[in-house]
């Protein structure tokens, strides 16, 4: 048996992907679009009212506007956790309940409509980009610095969040794996 052995460069050509990611809330979501890891889109949208169903209908609604108007191939949202809220225990417990609604609805949609997605572990993106803070504020007000120092993006807390799990996702999916 005879091998050939060839010392040539080999490519590889990762697919380009448009990726929005999603710092989902039942109010104020932060969302970031990526084309092929270049900033599109840093933005936000509100659902109102006092209803939470009516909320997560809005957000529902806005999600599917968003992945068409920028047809979008991948999807990636942060998980949840369970904090203590201004050292509020019960006040903390409601807050997760209330986003896990609001993760399922996101998690529900894409599943339902075949999107491709991913969950992003807050530990893991903030980890990421070196932001550890006393408290869910101290971290939300790094991600802003963060964003503002290396992208001159003035941001909202939620979209800082959305743009640094974007850009999260976009270093560690473009890892080719080995294994």
């Amino acid at each position: 048996m005879m091998c050939l052995l060839v010392n040539a460069p080999v490519a590889l050509v990762l697919p380009m992907s448009k990726i929005l990611a999603l710092d989902q809330s039942s109010h104020t979501t932060g969302y970031t679009v990526l084309d092929d890891g270049k900033i599109i889109k840093v933005s936000h949208f509100e659902c109102i009212g006092n209803d939470l169903g009516d909320r997560l209908v809005q957000l529902r609604a806005k999600v599917v506007s968003l992945i068409n108007e920028y047809d979008i191939d991948e999807v990636v949202f942060e998980d949840i956790q369970l904090q203590d809220v201004e050292g509020s225990r019960e006040k903390g417990v409601k807050t997760f309940k209330i986003l896990a609604e609001a993760f399922g609805t996101v998690h529900e949609l894409l599943t339902e409509i075949k999107m491709p997605y991913s969950v992003a572990l807050p530990i893991k993106w903030k980890a990421h980009f070196k932001i550890a803070g006393k408290g869910r504020t101290q971290e939300k007000k790094m991600a802003q610095a963060y964003v503002l120092k290396n992208y001159n993006i003035k941001c909202t807390e939620d979209e800082a969040d959305s743009l640094c799990i974007a850009l999260y996702h976009y270093d560690n999916s473009n890892v080719f794996d080995w294994s």
